[in-house]
């Protein structure tokens, strides 16, 4: 596991700050996700106790276009993402590229719905802003695009992105239905703050 850099995180209890590393996907974060996640996830029916992570970080490895991370604090898996960085494209700015996430999630003792007050807070939101980085990184101006399952909608409303209504006539399949969000390029923010 490579070191890609630190978040800054804090404990749920005291508000403490403190580092976490982000670093890419191993078998490392499957196993706790198998082992440690999933039983909680199932036990409060969380809408993502069934993700195949090991799926995710096999795709991550063999096809250049997705990358994987995770969060690790103390010795455990606090979140974990996934990204597609080439074959997504903005629907708030046409013709330009976006970092999609595919997935993020935060560890259950993190929740708040699962623990309250939660283990850290943060671990969303880090990982989040980090595909905002990539996304700078690769020349696409910070665009970040996501589709949220219902329960983290708020969540994605509160770091700020803009949420795209589809046309329900224009929904094909079922998949489409899930709420869209994308991060406005640093360019629109600033144009945006500027009027």
């Amino acid at each position: 596991m490579s070191l890609i850099q630190t978040i800054e995180l804090s404990v749920g209890s005291s508000g403490e700050l403190i580092r976490a590393d982000l670093v890419n996907l191993s078998d490392k974060h499957v196993e706790d996700y198998e082992q440690h996640w999933q039983p909680r996830l199932q036990e409060f029916s969380q809408e993502d106790q069934n993700l195949s992570w090991r799926f995710k970080e096999q795709l991550a490895n063999r096809q250049a276009n997705y990358e994987s991370y995770a969060v690790e604090y103390d010795g455990m898996t606090q979140g974990m993402m996934l990204l597609e960085t080439q074959y997504h494209w903005s629907m708030f700015t046409p013709g330009q590229r976006l970092v999609y996430v595919e997935t993020v999630v935060s560890a259950p003792w993190n929740r708040i719905y699962i623990q309250r007050p939660p283990h850290i807070k943060g671990v969303g939101r880090g990982l989040i802003e980090f595909a905002r980085q990539r996304s700078q990184v690769l020349g696409y101006n910070g665009l970040v695009g996501l589709h949220s399952l219902p329960g983290a909608v708020q969540f994605y409303e509160k770091l700020g992105m803009m949420r795209l209504e589809l046309d329900p006539q224009e929904i094909v399949d079922a998949d489409e239905d899930i709420p869209y969000f994308e991060y406005m390029g640093q360019t629109q923010e600033q144009e945006s703050r500027d009027e």
